[in-house]
């Protein structure tokens, strides 16, 4: 009896476990959870707020103010033939980062294309004067044209918005008697000329200039078209102020280190910047933040 009960007990079990497997429901496949996004870490606010101390404000840098000692070295650097699309900033920058300046003697028909050289040189203090409209030889010119000529340049610097000039520098330093009393400009040329025209290599520029025994009272002939005398340029300036050398205008020069002002219908050549300093300097004009700067007695 038991014997039969244990049999029937087993074959349904059997028959139970059969039915499953041909009736199985599938089981749903397992779902991959997507990784947690990455997040960055929070800084704490009590640190990434304002420091404990906000840092010191920095006083405003004043502005550098140029004060000339008459009985310092002096020396004025000249620029001819320009201003050139390139170099004549090139030249602008080097002066402005030695608080420098220089005069330059631009041709009209320049001025024309590139006005806003001329304006920054006028901003930086620098001097400018006239090397006639062409650059032609004023000595070979008859009156009227030359004074066209002169003219046609000053309508070139008063178009740019700066003033025309009352200083020229003659064309290939030629002047003659109509060029000396029909201008009723004062007319400059130099007394150490660096070759810069001729050589075109800035080294030879260099070692000239810093061969020269004295430069005290020199007016210096190079010109802004030329890539060398950039080159030159960097390299002087800098050396010349360590030398104890002040880098004037001509005008300054001539009053500071000649004791006079420019005059009309005069030529201002070599034999006159050769010449020895003066006893009696004269005092250009000053602005009221210069006048602050010059040390008390």
């Amino acid at each position: 009896m038991y014997r039969m009960i244990s049999f029937l007990l087993s074959a349904a079990v059997m028959f139970s476990s059969t039915g499953c497997v041909g009736h199985a429901a599938a089981l749903p496949e397992p779902q991959l959870k997507a990784p947690a996004a990455t997040v960055p870490l929070q800084e704490n606010p009590a640190e990434s707020s304002a420091p404990d101390s906000a840092p010191e404000a920095e006083e405003p840098e004043e502005p550098y103010v140029r004060v000339i000692d008459p009985a310092k070295p002096m020396l004025a650097l000249t620029f001819d033939d320009g201003p050139h699309e390139t170099y004549t900033g090139q030249i602008l920058d080097i002066l402005e980062a030695n608080h420098a300046v220089a005069t330059f003697f631009e041709i009209g028909c320049n001025v024309a294309k590139y006005p806003a050289a001329v304006v920054r040189e006028a901003e930086l203090g620098c001097e400018i004067g006239s090397h006639s409209n062409v650059h032609k030889n004023l000595s070979k010119l008859k009156a009227n044209a030359l004074l066209e000529d002169l003219a046609a340049a000053d309508a070139a610097f008063t178009a740019a918005g700066v003033p025309a000039p009352n200083l020229v520098r003659p064309p290939y330093g030629e002047v003659n008697k109509t060029v000396r009393t029909t201008t009723g400009r004062s007319l400059i040329t130099w007394n150490i000329d660096t070759g810069d025209w001729r050589t075109k290599d800035a080294q030879k520029i260099i070692s000239y200039v810093q061969g020269l025994e004295n430069l005290n009272g020199a007016v210096v002939l190079m010109h802004s078209i030329y890539e060398s005398s950039v080159q030159a340029a960097a390299a002087l300036v800098p050396w010349l102020q360590e030398q104890g050398y002040q880098l004037v205008t001509v005008t300054e020069l001539m009053a500071y280190y000649h004791g006079e002002l420019p005059q009309p219908n005069t030529l201002y050549g070599y034999t006159y910047f050769c010449k020895s300093r003066t006893d009696t300097p004269l005092t250009l004009p000053v602005s009221p933040a210069e006048e602050e700067a010059v040390p008390e007695a």
